[in-house]
């Protein structure tokens, strides 16, 4: 469970250093970026979620 939270924290501190760099830049790729990184969080975040919905399946 701390595994999560500290990819979480990871995730938000990155986010928002992409964020920040955009505000500064202005420079549109750190917005793809983002989009990339949250897209990557919800990927691993579904698989995260199968597999302990299988965990639970299996050893139910």
């Amino acid at each position: 469970m701390i595994v999560i939270r500290l990819l979480l924290v990871a995730l938000l501190i990155a986010v928002a250093a992409l964020g920040l760099a955009w505000l500064f830049t202005g420079n549109r790729k750190y917005l793809g970026y983002i989009g990339r990184v949250l897209r990557f969080a919800l990927v691993v975040g579904v698989v995260a979620a199968l597999f302990y919905v299988v965990e639970r399946v299996v050893l139910r």
